[in-house]
Order: C-alpha cells, then structure tokens, then sequence
C-alpha cells in the first residue's frame, strides 16, 4: 500500500522538485509511488494502483498541460477522487493556481490544445478548480 502517489511530467521537475518531495515523505514515514511519463516503464493509473494509494499529489508546472498522457492520468486521479472520496492535492510549481482555474497563458492554450487532440470526438473537457477556502481547491473534472 501507498501512502502518496505523487503525478507529474519532466524529468527536471522531478529533479528540482519531486525528489526532495519524496524524500521528505519518506524521511517521516510515508510511502510514495512516482507516477510520470518518462518513467523506465511508464503505466496508466488504474484503479488497482489508485486503491493502494491513500492520497494523490499532482503537481502542475508550466509543461504538465503538453502532454496527453499527463491529462489522461489526470482524469484518472479526478474520476477515482470523485468516487473513493480520496485526497487529491494540487501543487502547483512556477505557475500561479488562476492559470489552471482559469485554463490562461501557456498552461491554458497547451491544455486546450492537447485535450483537443487526446479527447477529439468527445465532449470538450477542462479542469476546474472549485474554489473551497483560500488555503485548498477542488479538482473538477468537466467532460
């Protein structure tokens, strides 16, 4: 079982950000699971590894939104928050939480971008966050 399964996209973010994160989590006990594409055997999140983790961390940078992939898990860790009723917590790393409430700047044109591509078809689909106290949000997602 995991404690934390941490999402993200670039081995830079993982370098500047997401290790010290795990080691951090580590240091004080937790288990983590990296999830990102670039992983030596990159998987889908499915639920059976969704229902070993107790809380999902998905940090968003600037490029997160470039990848189909990403925006796929994405939607995985939203439908299985939506339905467990588990923790999902946003990080957002060098880009402001508006850029991805509000889907503007690059974040925003590289998401409606790729969500065009990888979900083309089907209905149109955005994150939104749901504003809940000025500390956390909610991840919504809208197909």
């Amino acid at each position: 079982m995991y404690d934390v399964l941490i999402n993200f996209s670039g081995e830079d973010i993982q370098r500047k950000f997401v290790s010290p994160l795990d080691s951090a989590l580590s240091a004080v006990g937790f288990t983590t699971f990296l999830h990102h594409q670039n992983a030596i055997n990159p998987i889908h999140i499915q639920q059976p590894i969704l229902s070993l983790c107790r809380v999902a961390i998905v940090v968003f940078t600037k490029t997160y939104s470039e990848s189909a992939w990403c925006l796929h898990q994405l939607q995985q860790i939203i439908q299985w928050h939506q339905t467990y009723c588990r923790h999902v917590l946003p990080v957002y790393y060098e880009i402001e939480p508006s850029e991805l409430r509000l889907q503007k700047a690059d974040f925003g044109k590289a998401f409606k971008a790729t969500a065009h591509q990888t979900f083309s078809g089907q209905q149109p689909c955005h994150v939104q966050m749901e504003p809940r106290t000025h500390q956390s949000s909610k991840l919504l997602w809208m197909g």
